[in-house]
């Protein structure tokens, strides 16, 4: 690895933090524009905004804990997206564009769960649990 980390077999948290990166700025930039459609306040949007860039930041390819942690968030991060990408388009229209950004947003943290449940899985055989 080119950062200077450690070489762990199956390790992909840099694509993790990459896929969360994308998705909390995805989030960030379009938020002024879409704030009064969404379903929580902007103020928790920008928390889970800050929170995302966290978690994106803690991914290491030492301790499992920011493992399970990325697993659970891309779980999260695919349910909540996907759940309003359909909400959007059944109310409005598949030509909304909340609609795709939320669709967007759920196929990218569905990317950061494969590569996250890849990782921890890895971390989980090397430790013979």
């Amino acid at each position: 690895m080119s950062n200077g980390s450690p070489k762990v077999p199956h390790y992909y948290g840099d694509e993790v933090r990459k896929l969360f990166l994308v998705a909390a700025i995805i989030m960030l930039v379009t938020l002024p524009f879409f704030n009064d459609r969404l379903p929580v306040s902007s103020n928790l949007s920008l928390l889970i905004i800050v929170v995302l860039a966290i978690f994106a930041g803690a991914t290491n390819p030492v301790k499992i804990m920011p493992a399970v942690i990325d697993v659970v968030v891309s779980i999260v991060g695919a349910a909540a997206f996907e759940y309003y990408a359909v909400q959007f388009y059944v109310t409005f229209s598949p030509g909304d564009f909340l609609f795709w950004i939320n669709q967007g947003l759920a196929v990218t943290f569905i990317f950061a769960l494969y590569f996250s449940t890849k990782t921890l899985r890895g971390m989980l055989l090397e430790k013979h649990f």
